[in-house]
């Protein structure tokens, strides 16, 4: 599993994650996906299209980093997940939690808009 964390221009941080966030993946990047975007206070968007598989412990991982993000006054939101991985995401009840776009203007009015 790979992280890759980049600002945007107006101010939103954007967390690309590839790979299977399996068991494995998941522990791989959750320590610095923990610290440097559930520790955020900026919008971010996370980055989801090259993610094709997702566990428990990979929705936990986005579940609390969102809680921080919200206890902070900002908000995530997730980009493109595959289908199956947005099902999963859906079937979880996540889709209420963390919003999920599949346009990248939508999701960044989404992230601007109070």
């Amino acid at each position: 599993m790979k992280l890759e964390i980049n600002n945007l221009d107006n101010g939103i941080r954007q967390a690309k994650l590839i790979g299977r966030m399996d068991m494995k993946g998941t522990l791989e990047i959750d320590h610095d996906f923990s610290m440097k975007i559930g520790g955020s206070s900026q919008p971010v968007l996370v980055d989801m299209s090259e993610v094709d598989f997702l566990v428990s412990l990979g929705m936990r991982t986005l579940i609390s980093a969102a809680r921080g993000i919200n206890n902070r006054g900002s908000k995530m939101v997730l980009l493109q997940p595959q289908p199956l991985v947005r099902e999963s995401l859906e079937i979880a009840g996540l889709a209420q939690l963390i919003p999920m776009f599949d346009d990248m203007d939508e999701a960044i009015i989404a992230l601007t808009v109070p």
